[in-house]
This record gives structure tokens, C-alpha cells and sequence, in this order.
């Protein structure tokens, strides 16, 4: 138990040594040693030991129904089924079938009597494919120092150099980092030479000086590439100092940003709120010069990077100021994080709330319609609430709602998609009568005024979108004032082909009617004739009884 738990901290010098100690077999202990044997070209899967040949044997054992013949150098024959492709080792069984040809595994071979013969060739091809993706698949613990060890192995045929572990250990961790070794691979490799953090950090500060000097230093040390180097460290604190003493005083202005992200990064990592707060107030002094300078770019990668927009406010005043907002919206990492996607709307809102372009652009990116629906709906209530518009500003007014509404449909917030449109059907009706020359107003009315236009106004068509604008939903009064007593049976018409005349209607101009109490001629006789679309029989002379009609004529 103990040699596993050295094993998968990376430690295998105490691994071996508590397994000599207590004279302990452990099979993960002799797999690792056999992975880091062939990575150092002391041994070949041919010279393997018997034991980890036949764990080879034992688990082709159980792959798949496609058979292939592995024949030992003493001649014993044995039938292999080819691998399972476990998620681990899909990557090296899909090698194995492209970088070993037909003539090490020949069907011709192993369905003939005889011995299949193998070559120092065919082994070197196995090596390379087998070294970490299969070996290392074999143990429990002390995966990740197969892979390590396998990944040395590769880099060492890629450079025609030869792998050994006992050698300066920075220079192996140089040769990793410069082919992008997995985070994993890294930490195995600090573990397993137990390097301190001092050493760790004055190894990246190193690597971060050597590529200081290239002209494209973000590009060739991104932040995550940073961030994986960072992580080896136990004290960041120590590397964050070490970045703001050595590195930032010395740095040229276009490496500088990149810095600061680096040493504030390592302080917020390192629960040194000192140090964080002394980066971004030194952050705050130098910003000005380097937007002015044009490097807005760099601070806008620098705000999502960092994710401190409380801290870092005024780089959006500074890039705004400089007219290249747009740098945030189109920042790859904006659409990714939606809490700064608020935050950036939250600041055209509060700082700039007339700019409806930049706002507009950022709500269309990231297709946050109810935002957009927001704005359009509080311009334009409040240019309709302007008693002094002329119509070109209502004709705008429209617009904004009929945006709106169109934005709340995309949210599917339906119902203030109706409410808008029915304020546009509104300010549009309001621009006829101004272009007729009429003093009439029907916006921001009152209830009483309302009422008052309703009951006074002969076009249907008209009354139903200011009743519809004000959500006056019972228009009966208005029918029966127009129908029945100014015999205006158009407005009875037009109301009929939009609405379902049913009971419930009927009932309600009898109740109307009995409220007039006294109708003249006329109005009885259009009484009767509302009454005469109704097809119930019994409503119909119960209506009839309670108004004294003659039911004949009903």
C-alpha cells in the first residue's frame, strides 16, 4: 500500500527503496521501472522482463475477436486477441494498426504452421507506441510516471537524443514545457525529482526572461500555458514576488501587461491580498498611457484574463474613450463568460445610457434579445411621453416598439410583445391625426379621457386600438352608444367581424338598454336589429320581456 502511494505521488526512488527494504513485490513498481528502462534505451520490449512480457501476454488475452500471433524467441506460440480499445489506450492501439505493416502481423504468418520471426525493427516500432499508452495501463497506481516517461521517450526520438532521468533536472523540464508536455506530465516530472518550489519558480522566471525577448511573448507563453507552469509552484506568493522584483521593472511597455497578469494571477492564487491590491493600483497608473499608446487590446484581454471587472472599471472607461468598445464584444472570451456579458450591459447602462449602439451590438452578440426588448421599450415611452413630438420623432417612437416587440418574441415573452405592439398601433394612429391637421391627442390619457373618446369616437377601427393601447377590454357601452342610439351600424358591423358575438353580449346591451330607460323610435328599432343576431330563441324573448319588445319582432 505504501509503495503504491509513493508511486502515484511520483516518488519512485522510495518506492524502490521501501520495496527492497521490506522485500515487496509490487507489479505496478516493476512495470514503471520496465517503462522508464526502454525510455532510457536500456531495454527493449524484447529484453523486457519475463514478468511484464507475460502481463502483456495475459491481457491480450482479453481483447477483441481479430487475432494476431506474438511468437517468443523460444519458439512458443501464442494467440493474442487484438486490444479492446479502452479509453486510455484508444490512441496507441489506433498507432499500432497504422505504424506496423503487414509483415510483422501477416495473416499469411499465423494461419500457416511455424513460428512468426521477430525483428529488431518490428520492436522499435513497439517501443514508441507501448512505452506509456500500454504499459502504463497495466497499473494502478504510477500512471502518471508511465506517461511521463513515455512522453520523454517520444521527444527524445523526435530530437535523436537519448533520455536520463538522472541529468539536470531543469533542462528536462525546459525540453517539456517547450513541447507543450500536459499539465499532468509536468507535475509527475517535479514530483518525481522532488524539486522545491525556490528552484520551480526561478525555472519559469528563467523561461519567462527567455521569451521576454521575442516579439510575439503573448503568443508564445499564453495564460494557460502560464497558468500550467504555475501551478507547479506550492508558494505562488514566491513567484509573483519574484515576477514584480525581477521581471516588471526591466520590462519593455509591450510585455508589461502581460506581467501584471501574471503576478496578479500568482497573489490571487496565493490568498496575498497585498500583493494583489499593489498590482492593480500599479495597474491603474501605468493603463492610461499604455490606451493611449494603443494597446486597448492588450487590456481587454487583460480584464477577461484577470476577471476582476469591479477592480478594473476604468479600463472600460479608457477603452471606450479611445472608441474601440467593440474590442470587448468581439473578444472570444466574452461570449463564454456571461457574468461579464452583464456586467459589460450593466456598465453602458449606468455610464452611457444613450449609447444604444454599442449596447445593441453587445446584446445582438450574445443574443440576449430581453435586454435589447428593454432598451427599445424605455426609449420609446419615453418619447411618446414627450407632449411636444413631432411626427418624425413618433415615427421613431414606432420603430423602437415594433423592435421591442420584435426582440420580446425572440426572449418568447409574448405578452409584452403584444403590449408593445399595441403602444405602435397607437403612436401610429396619434401620427394620422397630426397628419391631418387634428388637435386630437390620444397619448398618455387619463381613464376619464379614455371614456370620453370612446364614447365620442364613430370609427371603430380607431376606438378598438386606443381601448386595445389602454387595455379597455369591455367595448359593449361604446356599441351600444354608437349602434343603438347615434344609428351608427357600421360600428356594429366592424365590431362583429372581430369579435364572437355570444350570450354574454347580448345580456350586456339588454342591461345598457335598461339603464337609457326611455328610447325613442329609432333606437328601438336598432335595438332590434342588434337583438336579431342573436340565434338564441330563449335569450332572445327573455331579452324581449325584460325591455316590453314585441317578441314578434325580435
Amino acid at each position: 500500500e505504501f509503495v503504491a502511494q509513493f508511486l502515484q505521488a511520483g516518488s519512485l526512488q522510495r518506492a524502490e527503496r521501501l520495496a527492497q527494504l521490506f522485500s515487496v513485490h509490487s507489479q505496478d513498481l516493476e512495470v514503471v521501472r520496465a517503462c522508464l528502462d526502454v525510455a532510457e534505451e536500456f531495454a527493449t520490449m524484447k529484453t523486457l522482463p519475463d514478468s511484464v512480457i507475460s502481463l502483456i501476454t495475459e491481457r491480450f488475452s482479453v481483447m477483441s475477436q481479430t487475432t494476431v500471433i506474438l511468437a517468443s524467441e523460444q519458439g512458443n506460440r501464442q494467440r493474442i486477441e487484438e486490444w479492446s480499445y479502452k479509453k486510455r489506450v484508444r490512441n496507441a492501439s489506433t498507432r499500432l494498426e497504422e505504424e506496423t505493416s503487414a509483415s510483422v502481423y501477416s495473416e499469411d504468418e499465423w494461419q500457416e504452421p511455424g513460428l512468426a520471426r521477430r525483428t529488431s525493427k518490428d520492436w522499435a516500432a513497439l517501443d514508441e507506441i507501448y512505452i506509456g499508452d500500454l504499459l502504463g495501463t497495466y497499473v494502478k497506481s504510477g500512471s502518471g510516471l508511465c506517461e511521463m516517461f513515455s512522453t520523454f521517450y517520444k521527444i527524445s526520438k523526435e530530437q535523436g537524443m537519448v533520455f536520463r532521468h538522472n541529468h539536470a533536472a531543469k533542462k528536462h523540464l525546459e525540453v517539456l514545457v517547450r513541447h507543450k508536455a500536459s499539465a499532468n506530465v509536468l507535475k509527475q516530472y517535479v514530483a518525481f525529482k522532488n524539486l522545491r518550489s525556490s528552484d520551480v519558480s526561478m525555472f519559469i522566471v528563467k523561461i519567462l526572461k527567455k521569451w521576454m525577448v521575442t516579439p510575439t511573448f503573448a503568443k508564445d507563453l499564453p495564460f494557460s500555458e502560464f497558468k500550467k507552469l504555475a501551478d507547479l509552484v506550492s508558494d505562488l506568493n514566491r513567484l509573483a514576488t519574484v515576477i514584480w522584483d525581477e521581471l516588471l521593472p526591466k520590462s519593455i511597455r509591450e510585455n508589461l501587461l502581460r506581467l501584471i497578469l501574471f503576478a496578479h494571477y500568482c497573489y490571487t492564487r496565493g490568498h496575498c491580498s497585498d500583493g494583489r491590491l499593489k498590482v492593480l493600483e500599479f495597474l491603474k497608473v501605468k493603463a492610461p498611457k499604455l490606451a493611449q499608446a494603443g494597446f486597448c487590446q492588450q487590456l481587454v484581454d487583460l480584464f477577461f484574463e484577470a476577471e476582476q471587472f469591479n477592480d478594473m472599471i476604468y479600463i472600460c472607461d479608457l477603452v471606450y474613450n479611445h472608441n474601440k468598445f467593440g474590442l470587448f464584444i468581439q473578444h472570444p472570451n466574452a461570449s463564454k463568460k456571461p457574468h461579464f456579458q452583464c456586467a459589460l450591459l450593466g456598465y453602458l447602462q449606468q455610464q452611457h445610457p444613450d449609447d444604444e449602439l454599442n449596447r445593441e451590438s453587445l446584446c445582438i452578440e450574445f443574443n440576449r434579445h430581453l435586454e435589447i426588448a428593454k432598451m427599445y421599450f424605455r426609449r420609446a415611452q419615453v418619447m411618446m411621453a414627450d407632449k411636444n413630438s413631432s411626427i418624425e420623432r413618433l415615427e421613431e417612437c414606432v420603430k423602437r416598439y415594433s423592435k421591442a416587440a420584435r426582440h420580446y418574441k425572440l426572449d418568447q415573452a409574448f405578452e409584452k410583445q403584444i403590449e408593445c405592439t399595441k403602444q405602435a398601433r397607437l403612436v401610429s394612429l396619434q401620427i394620422v391625426y397630426m397628419r391631418q391637421l387634428s388637435t386630437l391627442n390620444i397619448l398618455n390619457l387619463t381613464s376619464d379621457q379614455v371614456r370620453n373618446f370612446l364614447s365620442r369616437n364613430t370609427n371603430f377601427h380607431e376606438s378598438y386600438v386606443v381601448a386595445a393601447a389602454y387595455n379597455v377590454t369591455d367595448l359593449t357601452p361604446y356599441v351600444f352608444r354608437m349602434a343603438v342610439v347615434e344609428e351608427n351600424m357600421d360600428y356594429f358591423e366592424d365590431y362583429r367581424a372581430l369579435h364572437f358575438i355570444d350570450s354574454d353580449f347580448f345580456e350586456a346591451i339588454c342591461v345598457h338598454a335598461q339603464k337609457a330607460r326611455r328610447l325613442d323610435e329609432t333606437a328601438t328599432r336598432n335595438l332590434i336589429v342588434v337583438f336579431s343576431h342573436c340565434k338564441d330563441i330563449r335569450l332572445r324573448r327573455s331579452i324581449a320581456q325584460k325591455l316590453s319588445l314585441p317578441t314578434s319582432l325580435i
